[in-house]
């Protein structure tokens, strides 16, 4: 048995849904977890975790008003910095201004960030095991780092507006080494099953910036499902290259 406590910050004074003054206990397949949330000051959440094993299936917090994730969890024993092995984290549709996760997550797979309309930075240095990142809806995003992470499959970007500059960091860190070939199944122009995908409907694609369109041209190359609302020129990339690789807002 192990203890994890990890804060952050939260809109001063908003209404925080607060649990496990009781001990509730969570159950999950391969784990039982006796969790806590509650406030710590008036700007701050403790967050306590109890497990009987050495990963943690799912880590869910959304719907809340958290401003700040620094990504620190503190063994309660050893008073030491430590990997939660989180395998699925999930703050969706929180208050958040940025998140940072500087230090090694080599558990993670999935994380979901999905409505954090306010988030501006986001850092993740070291997850090699990170398949699928979602940072739909995150409408403010002005940095994005993700480090030397080479494992991700399927990068959500939908409806972020975003800017040419945030887009051309995004597609400059995202170094994905992996090919599809089960991304040509199916018969007709458009694919029906991916296993590789980059979501970027609901961006405005600056294809006259050569960083963005030479990464984008490297996926579909790569056998990558690239989805997006606005075509190419076809001097840059030419249809015969996409026309089976590709699918738009109008098109599924």
């Amino acid at each position: 048995m192990r203890t994890l406590l990890s804060y952050c910050k939260y809109v001063e004074n908003s209404k925080i849904l607060e649990f496990g003054s009781n001990k509730e206990v969570f159950n999950y397949a391969t784990n039982n977890l006796r969790s806590t949330l509650r406030k710590q000051f008036t700007d701050s959440l403790q967050i306590v975790i109890e497990e009987a094993e050495d990963k943690i299936d799912t880590f869910k917090l959304t719907n809340q008003s958290l401003t700040t994730w620094d990504d620190y969890w503190v063994n309660s024993e050893t008073g030491l910095i430590t990997d939660p092995m989180i395998i699925d984290m999930n703050l969706q549709r929180n208050s958040l201004i940025y998140v940072n996760m500087n230090t090694p997550r080599l558990g993670l797979k999935t994380l979901n960030l999905e409505g954090n309309n306010t988030l501006e930075h986001l850092y993740i240095h070291e997850s090699p095991a990170l398949e699928r990142l979602d940072i739909s809806f995150c409408t403010s995003l002005k940095y994005v780092s993700l480090g030397i992470n080479r494992s991700i499959k399927e990068l959500i970007a939908r409806d972020c507006n975003m800017s040419p500059l945030a887009m051309e960091q995004l597609l400059r860190d995202f170094a994905p080494v992996y090919t599809s070939s089960a991304n040509v199944r199916g018969v007709g122009m458009f694919r029906k099953q991916h296993s590789t995908v980059l979501d970027l409907r609901g961006n405005t694609i600056d294809w006259s910036n050569r960083r963005i369109a030479s990464k984008i041209r490297l996926l579909l190359t790569n056998n990558w499902v690239v989805k997006w609302d606005n075509n190419p020129p076809s001097d840059i990339i030419p249809p015969s290259m996409y026309g089976v690789f590709v699918e738009s807002r109008v098109e599924i």
